[in-house]
């Protein structure tokens, strides 16, 4: 299998398409130590996705599966779900040997927003600076105005 992903934090963060049970293994080899996926139910129902599946062939492979279901081209829903997933996030790096794969269907609007929306959080970087940093990075279409939301909320009221 060719994965389509780019590596967004040096050995520690990769963002790429959707990945099935038989890409688990090879995921493994990689050293892949965990997967986050934002696929909604019919994301995986589409393209045949069995979770039980997934979850035994992560269990076999020793990777961590964490899944946040979330509709695509749905903004709205990002927005809400965004802190949670940003939070499943930090949880699967907080390992200092942690290296993740997260994944949407396509790999361009949600998986990178969840990106960017973690760099905000941790390193304080502006919406537009996560923005261009993952564009940079990955052919991806992170949702600015959502980014700029989550950076608002993070910020103290006066």
């Amino acid at each position: 299998m060719i994965l389509n992903c780019n590596e967004i934090i040096p050995d520690r963060l990769w963002v790429g398409r959707y990945v099935g049970p038989g890409d688990v293994k090879h995921l493994s080899q990689l050293g892949i130590t965990a997967i986050m996926s934002l696929q909604s139910d019919e994301d995986l129902a589409f393209y045949g996705i069995s979770m039980k599946r997934m979850v035994r062939a992560c269990r076999e492979a020793q990777i961590d599966l964490h899944r946040i279901a979330t509709s695509d081209f749905d903004p709205v829903a990002l927005a809400r779900n965004l802190p949670q997933c940003v939070a499943g996030l930090e949880a699967a790096l907080t390992p200092r040997w942690a290296r993740v794969y997260l994944h949407c269907t396509a790999g361009i609007n949600r998986g990178p927003t969840t990106a960017a929306a973690y760099l905000i959080r941790s390193r304080g970087w502006s919406a537009r600076e996560a923005h261009d940093y993952l564009t940079a990075r990955r052919s991806c279409s992170p949702y600015l105005t959502v980014l700029e939301q989550y950076e608002a909320a993070l910020k103290p009221r006066a």
